[in-house]
Formats: structure tokens, C-alpha cells, sequence
């Protein structure tokens, strides 16, 4: 989790958004075709310092404006015109509310796969022990024994069902954020909702 929240892996996935952002407008004739390379070559994090983000985003209240200026800087250095395109259409909420889908989305991933591997051995577990005898407890006291393999198959299912909610919760819930800044992708034009796809 660690590395997936880490701040330059997070201005990875920022860059990541413009880019493909630039790319799909490009390709939908939204912006000019010759700014996009422009733009992707600047979407690199070794081209920015994460300390003058962060001290800029204070004075803005807001780390994907801090973001947007620094690249489309980044990028004027190559191209000015192409920097005029930079974040195109889109507003700083769509920046942050899309890397932070994907982070979550990344996060998901990671727990699935440690839910998976945490169901294959409580399962295991319980197929070799299904006859191994252990105190039961409730109430914080013993009870009746009971199969020690139940009680693995009892965690072992209920990991089951948290992993296929995750799922659905990946499947269903975790969108791209894109409206511009009004919401509308007006300023998208005719092109909006193509590019939202």
C-alpha cells in the first residue's frame, strides 16, 4: 500500500491522466495532433521537484492545479502552443478524483491478492484439520470443542465473502471523473462524452 500511495507514484498517475487525456483529445480532433507528443513527453515525474508541488498546491489550496501549472511549464520549455493544450477541457477535481480511482483500484488489487492467498491457506487448513478437535470460545470463555477446521473454514469463507465484495465495489464503483469545470464537459464541445469513453 505503501507503494502504491507514494507521492511520486501518485504524480505518476497524474501525468498518467494528462497524457492520456492529451492523447484521446488528439485522436477525437478535440486539440491539435502535433501538441500531444509535446505533452507526453512531459508527463515524467523526474521532471518535477515534489517539494515545490507540494509548497505551491499550499498557496492554491489545490495539488492538481499545483500539477497542471508545473507541466504545462514543463511542457512550454519544449512547445509553447502544445502548452496552451495542456489539461484541456478538464477541471482539477477530474485530476484528482481520477488518479485517486485508480489508486483505489491498484489498492483493491492488492488486497484481492492477499485475500486470495489468505483463502487458500485458511482453507487448506481446514481440510487438514477437520478432524483435529480445539476448545471453542464465546463470550471470551470456552465452550464445547469443536473441529479446528471448521473454525478455518468459517474464516476462510468469510474472507470469501469480503473478497467478492471488493469485486463488485471495483467493478461498479470506481469511475473517471470527467465534467470540465462546471461538470458539463462543455468545454469539450461536441466531443465530450467521446472523450470521457
Amino acid at each position: 500500500m505503501r507503494a502504491i500511495f507514494e507521492d511520486r507514484a501518485r504524480l505518476q498517475r497524474m501525468l498518467d491522466f494528462e497524457a492520456a487525456l492529451a492523447r484521446t483529445q488528439a485522436a477525437l480532433g478535440v486539440i491539435p495532433t502535433l501538441a500531444t507528443d509535446k505533452i507526453v513527453q512531459a508527463a515524467r515525474p523526474e521532471r518535477y521537484d515534489l517539494a515545490r508541488l507540494a509548497e505551491d498546491a499550499t498557496s492554491t489550496g489545490d495539488i492538481g492545479i499545483a500539477l497542471v501549472n508545473a507541466f504545462a511549464a514543463e511542457v512550454a520549455k519544449a512547445d509553447p502552443e502544445a502548452a496552451s493544450y495542456v489539461h484541456w477541457g478538464a477541471a482539477g477535481k477530474d485530476l484528482i478524483d481520477t488518479t485517486l480511482m485508480i489508486e483505489l483500484r491498484l489498492a483493491i488489487d492488492a488486497l484481492l491478492v492477499d485475500l486470495d492467498r489468505a483463502i487458500d491457506a485458511f482453507t487448506s487448513l481446514a481440510g487438514r484439520h477437520r478432524r483435529t478437535a480445539t476448545v471453542g470460545r464465546a463470550g471470551l470463555q470456552h465452550t464445547l470443542p469443536m473441529p479446528f477446521g471448521l473454525k478455518a473454514a468459517g474464516y476462510a469463507a468469510a474472507l470469501a465473502r469480503a473478497r467478492e465484495r471488493l469485486r463488485r465495489l471495483r467493478k461498479e464503483a470506481l469511475a473517471l471523473q470527467l465534467g470540465g469545470p462546471a461538470g458539463t464537459l462543455a468545454s469539450l464541445g461536441e466531443r465530450g462524452i467521446e472523450v470521457m469513453q
